[in-house]
């Protein structure tokens, strides 16, 4: 897997003008990549993630996943990419408030031709991995945070991703929550060769990357 940014642009409309989110940013990434994405608020950190996922369309520049140009693909084609190719984990987990731990793992194969009995067996084994085969039929509300972030992060694996697009992981979770979590990722990424690109304010947090990429207003510094 190789994911190469050139010339990336996006500019929002705005009453009082256009705003720059990001201008001409350059970088690539390889597989097994760790990136870590960190800048002030409002520097464009979840403008690229939004539009690395092709959730946003880019003003100007090519976003090249292997031989698929995000940036001018259709709807459909993005949505098959992100099915195939994309798993995310959300700052606040973005978990189904009524389904289940091993319901919520399931749910992004609710479309697969993959028989019930082979979606709850990947869905077991993720939960093991992240380390709660033994709470897959609690609610959200019966988890902590940090259980319910690792339940996102068997969610984001379902599909068995090579790319993990993930946007402040640990922002609602306490430091020790959080290195657990980063720690899970990390080991995530090194045991399966997942790439990982992740926005984060947490100077903890970014030091988890091979490769860190700092944003201001919109620019590469």
């Amino acid at each position: 897997m190789n994911l190469t940014i050139t010339n990336l642009c996006k500019q929002y409309h705005h009453a009082d003008g256009p705003v720059d989110a990001l201008k001409n940013v350059n970088f690539s990434v390889n597989k097994g990549d760790f990136v870590t994405i960190t800048g002030s608020s409002g520097s464009g950190k979840t403008t690229l993630l939004l539009c690395l996922a092709g959730l946003i369309k880019s003003t100007s520049g090519t976003i090249l996943f292997n031989d698929f140009r995000i940036d001018s693909a259709s709807d459909k084609q993005l949505s098959g990419f992100r099915m195939n190719n994309v798993g995310f984990v959300m700052q606040s987990f973005a978990l189904i408030p009524y389904l289940t731990a091993i319901e919520n793992v399931m749910l992004p194969l609710a479309v697969s031709n993959i028989d019930k009995a082979q979606k709850y067996n990947r869905a077991l084994e993720l939960l093991k991995l992240v380390g709660l085969e033994n709470r897959k039929n609690h609610l959200p509300k019966e988890l902590s945070a940090g259980q319910q972030q690792r339940v996102a992060i068997a969610r984001a694996l379902i599909n068995k991703p090579t790319l993990i697009l993930a946007d402040e992981p640990t922002g609602n979770l306490d430091p020790a929550l959080s290195i657990e979590i980063l720690d899970l990722l990390k080991s995530i990424n090194q045991s399966q060769a997942i790439t990982i690109l992740m926005v984060t304010h947490s100077p903890l947090a970014s030091q988890y990357g091979n490769h860190k990429i700092h944003l201001t207003d919109g620019c590469l510094s």
